[in-house]
């Protein structure tokens, strides 16, 4: 069965992996956002590069990547009719660092929708702390296991 958007009152299912895992934050920019549960990507881990944003400061932003035998932990919200357009402004598809894909984790026949960072975003780079504490935040927000994050350092990346 072909995947496909849900129909009537109901926007995409989206698949958050980082600061959106933040229910407080998704529900400030999505009000109509709707948590579903939680969910594991298979073959994927979660990766952060790029030179950082205006929001977060200095530091990489989230994304995943292919890596066979991961996984990354996240969670689905059901969007409000419209809401995606939001997203798309927040993740920043204009400035093609990141790009939509709904082909990536289908659940129950459905799209689910996903951004995955571009090259755009260049090299891997450790998040801030404050982004990475929004995202642990999101961990708890969802019962996921913090020690998926043990491993992770915060910008700068440490000298080797």
């Amino acid at each position: 069965m072909a995947p496909t958007l849900a129909a009537g009152n109901e926007g995409w299912l989206y698949f958050a992996y980082g600061s959106n895992l933040n229910r407080a934050q998704m529900a400030a920019r999505c009000p109509l956002v709707q948590p579903v549960g939680p969910l594991v990507l298979k073959d994927y881990r979660l990766k952060f590069a790029g030179e950082g944003s205006r929001w977060w400061g200095p530091g990489g932003v989230a994304t995943v990547a292919p890596s066979p035998g991961s996984i990354v932990h996240g969670a689905l919200y059901r969007l409000g009719i419209g809401e995606d357009g939001a997203l798309d402004r927040y993740e920043g598809i204009a400035t093609g660092r990141y790009r939509r894909v709904e082909d990536l984790v289908i659940v129950d026949g459905e799209a689910v929708l996903v951004y995955v960072g571009t090259e755009l975003l260049g090299a891997e780079n450790p998040p801030s702390a404050r982004y990475l504490e929004t995202i642990r935040q999101g961990y708890r927000d969802w019962g996921l296991p913090l020690s998926a994050l043990a491993e992770v350092r915060t910008y700068p990346a440490p000298e080797l």
